[in-house]
This record gives structure tokens, sequence and C-alpha cells, in this order.
């Protein structure tokens, strides 16, 4: 066994917490190439095939017994209805919903319409074909699940990976129990393009703003004023670990906008840094889970909102077809007003937006404003964002380094071509 780390020791504590992902092809894949895709990387990254185990006080990665069994780990969902990616909500709904009871490492595949032996091209839209993604938080985060699907793509089926693709089980999971209980009342998925994005700063920051403005309009989270003026985005940090490691490569940190509202809600004083006080990390990683999950929700009414903004490889490819969209569906152990996660490709934002309980407005109310804040297309657009952005401070005391008015749209003399700006790197707890 293996001593984990402290962030990764909190997740595995938190109990049935889980990164979901879907990963939309641009057609039906092949089960046996996706299958020896696997198996390459469970052999190049053995943290695949451990196991939770807590003595004592704290958690350790125990090795399964034997090889991974990918027929227990990978089933087949057909529905060939689902021609769009906004119809894979319900079934992502029911899976962030239901917990991962497999004797072997907590993680699991469902691929939606791959290709049949014989299968012949029929008149009308195409079914949509996609992977759906689980995986526990202690064991990788969205960062370290795209770096799994880019090492994928280089293996060749063997008859072994066919004769294991006739036989994996076709499940439905609308059919799932969901005893997880979330704090929303569900989420949407969005793909907006990125011809009008701001290329200067910090994108990971912007991202923030978006958040913290959409949440500042009353019409849109009533249930959310007063605002708390606290946002929480992620960073990327360095891990002291292998490099066939696994584990989590986010770090949260609390962003303030400094709202001054007359009618103030009422926070703890300090709460929403609390999570980056090593005492406290160290609370949660050694208290019962129970009262660790409490923790972490009180920790998240301090926030209006949270933000997460990660790159998404290029020229991903998946059983043998290239990947067109990934987006990620975040665990959260609290009520926020509102959560953005984002994956960025070179031309478009992959947005995932979970409001809320107590969100009341149309969601296609939500939806423009995101579309309009993200790829701004009036300068009152940019401006929204802009007068956002100079109340933030990632320190009390510390104001925000302005730069001059961002460039606006591509081609922008001096811009970068990455599909993100990262910001710079930090080490982990």
């Amino acid at each position: 066994m293996r001593r984990l780390s402290l962030s990764d020791t909190i997740f595995y504590n938190l109990g049935d917490c889980y990164m979901n992902a879907a990963a939309i092809l641009d057609g039906p894949c092949d089960l046996a190439v996706l299958l020896a895709e696997m198996e390459g990387v469970i052999e190049a990254l053995p943290a695949l095939t451990e196991q939770s185990v807590r003595v004592g006080l704290w958690t350790f990665a125990k090795k399964s017994a034997g090889p991974v069994d990918l027929a227990k780990h990978v089933a087949i969902i057909r529905d060939p209805s689902i021609t769009h990616f906004e119809q894979l909500v319900p079934r992502l709904d029911k899976l962030r919903r239901n917990p991962i009871r497999i004797d072997g490492p907590a993680w699991r595949v469902f691929v939606l319409n791959p290709a049949e032996p014989g299968q012949e091209t029929k008149d009308g839209e195409p079914p949509l074909s996609a992977l759906f993604m689980q995986i526990r938080h202690g064991m990788a985060d969205a960062t370290r699940g795209l770096q799994i699907l880019s090492r994928m793509g280089h293996y060749e089926p063997t008859d072994a990976h066919r004769a294991l693709a006739a036989r994996l089980p076709t499940v439905e999971p609308l059919d799932f129990e969901t005893p997880i209980t979330v704090h929303d009342p569900g989420f949407s998925l969005l793909q907006i393009p990125r011809r009008g994005m701001v290329r200067d700063g910090d994108s990971s920051e912007r991202l923030a703003a978006v958040a913290a403005t959409l949440v500042a309009d009353p019409d849109l989270f009533p249930n959310a004023q007063p605002l708390r003026g606290n946002v929480g985005r992620t960073r990327f940090v360095r891990r002291r670990g292998p490099q066939n490691g696994v584990g989590n490569h986010l770090k949260m940190v609390t962003v303030s906008t400094k709202e001054k509202k007359k009618a103030k809600r009422f926070t703890i004083p300090g709460l929403a840094r609390a999570q980056e006080l090593p005492i406290t990390q160290w609370l949660v990683a050694l208290s019962p889970r129970a009262v660790a999950r409490l923790m972490m929700r009180i920790w998240y009414t301090n926030f209006d909102a949270m933000a997460t903004l990660i790159p998404m490889p290029r020229r991903l490819v998946l059983g043998g077809r290239s990947v067109s969209a990934t987006f990620g569906i975040p665990p959260l152990w609290g009520p926020v007003p509102l959560a953005l996660d984002v994956l960025a490709d070179g031309e478009n934002y992959n947005v995932t937006a979970v409001p809320g309980n107590g969100f009341v407005a149309e969601r296609a109310r939500l939806h423009e404003g995101l579309t309009r804040l993200l790829n701004p297309e009036t300068d009152a657009d940019l401006d929204a964002v802009e007068e956002t952005l100079a109340k933030m401070s990632e320190e009390a005391g510390q104001p925000r380094r302005r730069a001059g008015r961002p460039g606006h749209g591509q081609g922008v003399e001096g811009s970068s071509s990455n599909p993100v700006s990262l910001p710079a790197r930090a080490k982990s707890p």
C-alpha cells in the first residue's frame, strides 16, 4: 500500500464524490480499439488499478488483486434517438447521482452508440456517439482525466479485445438508482464559440468574473442576494509524485469581488479562505466522514459562484474516432448559486452550467447571458466583465494588477495561440 497525499485523502474522505465527463465523438467508435487503448493506459498508469483503504485516520491506496477486468468497468448504452449533445443531460445527471459499486478501482466508462458489426448508414441524422466517464475524485480530477484521455489513441486491438467487446453488457443509466444528494436542480451543456473572446490576461480569472457578473443579476439569481462577495476559481498545481501517478492537479482559491451591499448576508469571517489553511485541510482529511462533509457544505455557503477553466488537449482520438467536444460535470459538496465548468478547445468553450437550488429564471436567459459574456460582441458586454475584474483580488489588500483595455476577437496583435492562458503554477498543499 502507499500513503495518499493530503488533498487525495480529503476527497476520499468525502465519500461518494465523483468526477463525470462526456467526450463527444465524430462517429461510432470501435469498441475493440477503445478497450485496447484503455488496457494500454492502465498499464502506463498503475494508479488506475488501486482501491482506497482507510487505516485509522489516514487513507491508503492498495493495488487490486489481479488484472483489472474491463468487463466490470465498461458498458454500452444504445439509443439511436440521441443526435445532439444536449440530449445527454438526463443520463449524465443519473450517473453523477449513482455511486460506483465495483469490486475493483472506482472508475467506469459507458460507450454510447458504438459501431456494430455490419452497421449500415441510414438516412436522416446519425445517432450521436459519445463516452461517459466517471471516476472517484480522490483518484483523479478533471485535469488528470484529460491527461488520461490524451494517452489513448495509440494502441492496436487484438483478438482478445474483440472477444471482450462482444461480451460487454448493455445498460440504461435512466434506470439507475440515485442515492447521492446534489445541491442543484440540474445542469446544462452549452458550446459557445470563442471568436469574440478576450485574449489578454488570465482566462481563468475572467471566467470567475463572468460567473460573478451573472450571479449579481437579481433577475437571474434572486436567491443569491445579497451577495457574499467571494468567488472560487481553480489553479493548476504541480504534484510531488511519480509521472505515472494519477491524483488531483487543481486547487481552489478564493477571489474577493469586494461587494459592499447595504444589506449584508451573514457569513463567518474568514471562512471563505478556510480551505487554504493547513489546519483546516487536516481537519477535513482526518474527521469522520459525516463531519468532513458538513464542513465542506458550510464552506460552500460562503461563495457566490465557482468557476473552473481547463484547456482541452488537441487532437484527442478515442476508439478510432476524433473527439469533437468534452464536457465535465463537477462534484459539488454544498449549495452555491452558480458553478461553471469550462473545457476550452481552439474554437469553442464547452460549458457545464450548474445553477443552484433556488434558481428561478428561465434557463434560456442564463444561457444567453453566458454566451454574451464569454463571447462578447458589444462594448456593454465587455464592460460588464471588466467592472467585475477591476474589483477582484485573491488576497485582501492586494488589488488586481490591470493591463490596458483587453484586445477583442481573434487575430489581435500579440495574442496567444493557446486555447486558454494558463495561470502561474503553484505548489500543491
